[in-house]
């Protein structure tokens, strides 16, 4: 055979080689869905725990990650790597302090360096008690009414009214151990009262506090500051950062200044409007 005609067979014969040779194929990528697992267009509230997760299959894996995207920003990310694997599932959990959509993305990377990815979106809502927490400041007025019932020296009961008897307030609210619960601290004058509440839309119901107060009274010959033991029903509804005040407080308590001696009881209404500090 001639050189010629050698080298055209050895030609042929290495182009039908390679045209035999398998190209290689690109890894898959899937959402895992199982219970447990966020998925497609979850609602979530904002900081809590999301479980999510991805199976991959290729013919050798090298890596895959999770990525957390919000308006192109990568908030999150979690990534391992592959021992070149034929499969694999990888898992990660989240804590993201988010409010709206948010793209989780699975990307796997093969040792010929192709890769595939997988997105889908979740949705993140304001916690319903999230719009409440912060500190307040302003003040309450109370309306309403004391009666005062005395023993000896032929003492006439008293009936009196007040309006609008201002109280200086100052709340701190921080989350419940529910998404709809707060908890914090109310500040009037010199005392520190603990509270609870429940929200309800732009409302909060606190549960009823109990605190002791005094109510100073001329009495003519004398002035008296009886105390009180009161309890207060509040509601708050929010308007913007105005946290507004509505409810009651009553109580009652006792007299004893010498030969004045009896028992004295409270009810009024309470309002009044809080602000929101920076």
């Amino acid at each position: 055979m001639k050189k010629s005609t050698l080298f055209l067979a050895c030609c042929i014969g290495l182009m039908l080689f390679a045209s035999c040779k398998k190209d290689p194929v690109a890894p898959t990528i899937s959402a895992i869905t199982d219970t447990g697992y966020v998925t497609e267009n979850v609602q979530i509230f904002s900081g809590d725990n999301i479980k999510v997760g991805f199976n991959a299959t290729g013919e050798k894996l090298t890596k895959i990650e999770i990525t957390l995207t919000q308006n192109g920003t990568v908030i999150n990310s979690s990534q391992a790597t592959i021992e070149n694997l034929t499969s694999y599932s990888y898992t990660a959990t989240f804590t993201v302090e988010a409010t709206g959509a948010v793209t989780v993305t699975g990307i796997v990377t093969d040792a010929n360096g192709l890769n595939a990815s997988k997105s889908f979106d979740i949705n993140y809502n304001e916690k319903p008690n999230a719009k409440f927490i912060g500190h307040y400041e302003g003040n309450a007025l109370a309306t309403g009414s004391f009666d005062a019932e005395f023993t000896g020296l032929g003492m006439q009961p008293i009936h009196d009214e007040f309006t609008d008897r201002e109280v200086p307030v100052i709340l701190d609210i921080a989350a419940g151990e529910n998404m709809n619960e707060v908890i914090g601290t109310c500040k009037m004058d010199d005392r520190e009262i603990t509270f609870k509440g429940v929200v309800d839309g732009n409302k909060v119901v606190f549960e009823t506090f109990n605190d002791v107060i005094t109510f100073p009274y001329d009495l003519g010959l004398m002035t008296i500051e009886p105390e009180i033991n009161v309890t207060y029903s509040i509601e708050a509804t929010l308007v913007e950062n105005q946290l507004n005040l509505e409810g009651t407080c009553t109580g009652d308590g006792n007299l004893n200044y010498g030969f004045v001696n009896g028992t004295i009881q409270m009810q009024s209404t309470v309002g009044g409007s809080l602000n929101k500090m920076p």
